[in-house]
């Protein structure tokens, strides 16, 4: 706080936090800590905790009440959190102070296991590049060449000493047939990625997944999102009906192989 009571925004550690509040939709306070050290701005578990708890009473971020996920409080961007950012040039024409609708509560646990996918990748130390579901929707507002869908991220490694980039789905539950026609349909027409990977919550929806949107012309994986927590770019993925897996690391050499050629 200033000496007249405002709360002073700090551009060195405020605004990277509020960005990524807004981005992660919903995040646990374990999460976004671990999502701030490993993008390098890391700083002490307690000074963190008092930056957190000042966003918060300063009404920049919501805490949810009745709402934790491993043991963890959970938390929300405010308007006011959204205004900070914009006067720090930090707008997104996808999500911003103006915008009506905030993130939906039905979006909480989608987003939380999202952000767990993220860590695991950025524990690996092979996480070049992560573009949220909110950045691809403003690429897909202004861009003369979008991607096809709003994909939940946009993800760049570093395999074998090659940068490869691939679409991120995480699906909790099966979506109608209808629905997923016209994702296919849509996948059919991307060029902008060499690859699409869906993680999902259960093997039983893995294997719907993969019948609904196989076989199409992007290479295309499927694997659920525990597995790949606990195995990184070692976990066995399908590809198609036949039963056949691979390694997510193969895979993913095979597909930027295919773009590069």
């Amino acid at each position: 706080m200033n000496p007249a009571g405002c709360l002073v925004i700090s551009p060195q550690h405020d605004i990277p936090l509020l960005r990524q509040v807004r981005d992660s939709l919903f995040v646990s306070q374990r999460q976004l800590y671990d999502l701030l050290v490993l993008s390098g701005l890391s700083c002490r578990r307690d000074v963190f905790d008092r930056r957190l708890r000042r966003l918060v009473r300063t009404d920049n971020i919501n805490r949810l009440p009745a709402v934790a996920w491993q043991a963890s409080p959970v938390y929300s961007i405010a308007p006011r959190g959204l205004m900070e950012l914009e006067s720090q040039g930090e707008f997104s024409i996808a999500f911003h102070s103006g915008t009506r609708r905030m993130p939906s509560r039905h979006q909480l646990y989608h987003a939380l296991e999202l952000n767990q996918i993220r860590i695991a990748l950025a524990r690996t130390a092979q996480l070049v590049g992560w573009e949220s579901e909110i950045e691809i929707a403003a690429t897909n507002m202004v861009s003369p060449s979008p991607y096809q869908k709003d994909y939940d991220a946009v993800v760049k490694l570093s395999v074998e000493g090659r940068t490869t980039d691939f679409a991120l789905e995480y699906e909790r539950s099966l979506k109608s047939a209808s629905r997923y026609a016209k994702i296919k349909a849509a996948l059919e027409g991307e060029r902008k990625v060499s690859s699409v990977v869906y993680l999902a919550a259960s093997s039983d929806l893995m294997l719907a997944l993969l019948y609904q949107l196989t076989p199409v012309s992007i290479p295309i994986a499927f694997a659920t999102a525990s597995s790949f927590r606990e195995q990184g770019l070692a976990t066995s993925v399908s590809i198609d009906a036949s039963g056949r897996s691979f390694p997510l690391s193969s895979f993913l050499k095979y597909a930027s192989s295919l773009q590069g050629g």
